[in-house]
């Protein structure tokens, strides 16, 4: 009697389960579809691509050559277009200056829908705070964005581009052509670590190394997840092989930053570094980040500590990384450009091997002109930020409108 009871009562419990999970399915199905009919409203006054019934423009953005069909789209249709991944994410383009000037100058929050996906690689930092919480973060880094910084590390940078170079003329011994931009990611990162994590002159571990493979890997694994309609929740999405694969990255991610940061605390200990430390007129980030206060004198958390270090680390090296080489492929499409740029640094250089920070030397870095022009050509023609985006909260599209603002068109 009671076993019949008992099996009685699961199936009940079973049937309660079973409806409570299809009536929370229905009703998140419901909140999909308003939410739909909501960004198909707001976008309808702006043409666009025709679109799959189901999957958008994810299948046609998943091809190969799906930056050249974006190209296209922004030429068929200067001014905006809806961008959608699926049926219910959905963007609005804009190409058009005055139309991005008027929409972003809005100071609108960003678009949830794409920064989201990054909170469980890089937290709460800067690249996806907004708001307050952005500007108290930002006010307590901004020592660490100051250009005298740098100047102690020039040297690193040579450094490290001479490793770098060194690299290629092996490479170029064996094949006629490689691909540099692991290269360059390596040497940027290998920059960075000695002059933001004091790293001191040690050049790229086996732990580091690890790192940049699980950040190209993370970076990678984004891309698809936004172009792929069944990724978008959260819930499936870490329960399959792609998830699970970007949480094993985010795994050795964390583990560096933690290591780089003990590492550090640590050093921090030794008086011979606090005296150095002292000795400075500008800190390096990591230090700035260790004795930071806010306005009721207490340090960031562990929590927004690590987002911060993490968001650093990643943005640092890897626009770096992109900006250098679209720099060089640009370079390299147009020879006779290169060849300027070549005689000026020649010129100036003369029997030195390296320049110095902006002095009255006549190798300082400020004698660049053109190299420096040059740069900034390369990267209006090709971005190493391909778009930005942000969520409309007011009267000139309706409210909480994702836009994007695609930066190489």
């Amino acid at each position: 009697m009671v076993p019949a009871l008992l099996s009685l009562s699961l199936s009940r419990l079973g049937l309660w389960a079973l409806g409570l999970i299809l009536v929370l399915g229905f009703l998140k199905f419901i909140r999909l579809l308003v939410r739909r009919q909501f960004l198909a409203k707001a976008m309808d006054s702006f043409p666009g691509p025709p679109t799959h019934w189901l999957f958008g423009h994810a299948l046609e953005i998943q091809q190969t050559g799906s930056l050249d069909k974006v190209v296209s789209w922004a030429h068929q249709f200067p001014y905006a277009h809806p961008l959608w991944f699926g049926q219910f994410l959905g963007f609005l383009n804009i190409y058009e200056p005055d139309y991005a000037k008027a929409v972003y100058s809005r100071g609108d929050p960003k678009a949830p829908d794409v920064y989201n996906y990054f909170l469980q690689w890089i937290g709460k930092g800067l690249l996806v705070l907004d708001g307050p919480t952005w500007f108290q973060h930002r006010k307590l880094l901004t020592p660490g964005f100051h250009y005298d910084v740098l100047k102690p590390y020039v040297k690193v940078f040579a450094d490290s581009t001479h490793t770098m170079l060194d690299k290629w003329e092996e490479k170029a011994r064996k094949d006629k052509s490689f691909d540099i931009f692991s290269d360059v990611g390596h040497m940027a990162l290998d920059s960075l670590m000695k002059c933001t994590f004091g790293k001191g002159n040690s050049g790229l571990g086996h732990r580091d190394h690890n790192y940049y493979l699980a950040v190209s890997d993370l970076t990678l694994l984004m891309q698809q997840r936004i172009a792929s309609l069944q990724y978008h929740n959260d819930f499936i999405y870490w329960l399959t092989p792609h998830g699970r694969r970007f949480l094993r990255a985010c795994q050795v991610a964390h583990d560096h930053t933690d290591q780089v940061i003990r590492e550090r605390k640590a050093a921090l200990q030794d008086e011979k570094e606090q005296k150095k430390i002292q000795n400075r007129r500008h800190l390096d980030f990591l230090d700035i980040l260790l004795g930071a206060l806010d306005e009721n004198g207490l340090k960031l958390s562990d929590a927004d500590l690590r987002a911060e270090v993490d968001t650093f680390m990643f943005e640092g090296h890897d626009t770096t990384t992109s900006g250098i080489s679209w720099f060089l492929y640009c370079m390299a499409l147009n020879p006779e450009h290169q060849h300027r740029c070549r005689e000026e640094v020649r010129e100036i250089l003369g029997d030195r091997d390296s320049f110095q920070w902006c002095t009255a030397s006549s190798a300082s870095l400020s004698a660049l002109w053109m190299v420096a022009l040059y740069l900034q050509a390369a990267w209006f023609l090709c971005t190493y930020m391909p778009s930005i985006g942000t969520a409309q909260c007011g009267p000139i599209l309706r409210s909480s409108t994702p836009c994007a603002f695609p930066l190489r068109m």
